[in-house]
């Protein structure tokens, strides 16, 4: 998937409509049950974290024999973040509670991918 998002073929019209079915997903879990800001923090982090080494793992030469092992981990640790933080979400008496706030943590880091790839990106307005 985020080989979609940074190739050419994903245009600045498919990313605006991510980042906005993104914010809809996160407003209407919103109404069900809020989460707290630190949540909100670490799961914009993870996002960031994810655009990061996936820069790096661009970087990484083929022929290195670390390439194979940093590409796993680049792929795992994200993963690995979002369900340590799932299992510290606050406790719901409503299942589909825990629920919206999971949907919530992991758009809050999908907003942070967002973000940080679409701003690294962008084109320069003025050139120097």
């Amino acid at each position: 998937m985020l080989e979609y998002w940074y190739s050419e073929r994903c245009n600045r019209q498919i990313k605006l409509m991510a980042i906005i079915a993104t914010c809809i997903l996160i407003y209407t879990a919103s109404t069900v049950a809020q989460l707290g800001p630190v949540f909100v923090a670490v799961s914009l982090s993870i996002g960031i974290v994810v655009h990061l080494l996936h820069h790096f793992r661009l970087k990484i030469l083929k022929s290195n024999p670390y390439a194979n092992g940093f590409s796993a981990l680049g792929r795992v640790i994200p993963i690995i973040a979002l369900i340590t933080l799932f299992g510290y979400l606050p406790e719901q008496h409503e299942p589909w509670k825990k629920f919206a706030l999971g949907l919530q943590c992991f758009g809050f880091t999908a907003i942070g991918l967002f973000i940080v790839s679409v701003y690294e990106n962008h084109e320069k307005r003025f050139k120097e």
